[in-house]
């Protein structure tokens, strides 16, 4: 296999930016790369996306909102999101995680979705925004509900790691409802209706958790992350019309790869560990993964390993790399965006 340096030099544009000290991080990147933070002090930023015309859009999930990055600064898209705390301490009774807007797609150029994720298993939804406004202004598709006789099944939620079809008419959505049960879920843009589609439990895969989809010509990629801590991440590709597995792949020595993007023009993709705790944010990475015919063990090569909690990654339009991390810290904002330009 070609060298971690020569497959982002091949895989992707990097813009050289003159190194600004104040926005300079350090994430253990390899070949002559630099982080830079575009914008901080997020609430657990969950989400990073791209519209048509090539503004960065984020979900800043612990602050309900989302924001676009527009010459160098934020602006509020859609605010008013409810939210919710995704964990407890069972000993101290001390709520983590404060979560609500968990993944942003643009359908076209003016049409925003929205995953509602702050409303609880079972009432979340997706919702369909048409420009700048609240939360209560989108157009919401259905919510779903338990789809097994688990007591611990309340319905769909969490919902997060959209991405659209080809012909612009479906989003592919992962919902971490119920281990009973985890679905890849699709909302369809016309009727706006969200129905299940892809069960890793049915098809007899133990690993679930699913984090984030990439659609592709005829089927859909689904990365799972499995149990906390656990070193059973999982990519896992669908086909739409059988909704039946056509491959899938380990990802060895990634422990909660929460995010990924295929690079342009390349047979790769970029993943993103977070390494998650309940307690703390940890050291994450970012990798270069290859899924290679009759293998089960995916091709992983660190890209960086100093990353703090990265959850989400995507390529711009102009082929630059961007992540959302969590930060230091959760629920203390400060959440960044970071960008990965050549020196």
């Amino acid at each position: 296999m070609r060298s971690f340096c020569a497959i982002l030099m091949c895989g992707f544009v990097v813009t050289a930016v003159p190194a600004n000290a104040d926005d300079v991080i350090d994430i253990g990147l390899q070949g002559p790369y630099t982080a830079h933070v575009v914008v901080d002090g997020l609430n657990n930023p969950s989400s990073v996306s791209f519209s048509p015309d090539g503004v960065l859009t984020v979900c800043d999930s612990g602050n309900g909102r989302v924001i676009t990055i527009e010459d160098g600064k934020a602006k509020d898209y859609v605010t008013g999101f409810a939210t919710e705390y995704w964990k407890v301490d069972n000993e101290t009774g001390t709520k983590r995680f404060k979560l609500g807007p968990l993944s942003a797609v643009w359908v076209d150029s003016d049409t925003l979705a929205v995953t509602n994720g702050g409303l609880g298993d079972g009432k979340e939804n997706v919702l369909f925004f048409s420009g700048p406004g609240t939360a209560d202004s989108g157009t919401a598709t259905n919510s779903v509900m338990p789809t097994t006789t688990d007591a611990k099944d309340n319905g769909e939620g969490n919902l997060t790691g959209m991405s659209l079809s080809a012909d612009g008419s479906i989003l592919f959505v992962a919902g971490q409802g119920s281990d009973a049960a985890t679905w890849i879920l699709t909302a369809d843009v016309e009727t706006k209706k969200l129905a299940p589609a892809f069960s890793a439990d049915q098809a007899g895969i133990a690993v679930n958790s699913p984090m984030a989809t990439i659609a592709e010509d005829g089927t859909v990629l689904a990365l799972y992350s499995g149990a906390g801590g656990k070193d059973d991440g999982l990519i896992v590709r669908w086909d739409v019309a059988s909704k039946k597995v056509v491959g899938k792949w380990n990802l060895p020595g990634l422990t909660d790869p929460m995010g990924f993007a295929k690079m342009p023009d390349q047979d790769f993709y970029i993943v993103v560990d977070n390494n998650w705790a309940l307690t703390e944010v940890k050291d994450g990475r970012a990798a270069l993964v290859q899924i290679p015919d009759g293998s089960d063990d995916a091709e992983v090569m660190i890209a960086a390993d100093k990353l703090k909690g990265p959850v989400s990654c995507a390529f711009a339009p102009s082929g630059e790399l961007y992540i959302a991390q969590l930060g230091g810290e959760f629920d203390a904002g400060k959440g960044q965006i970071l960008r990965i330009s050549q020196q």
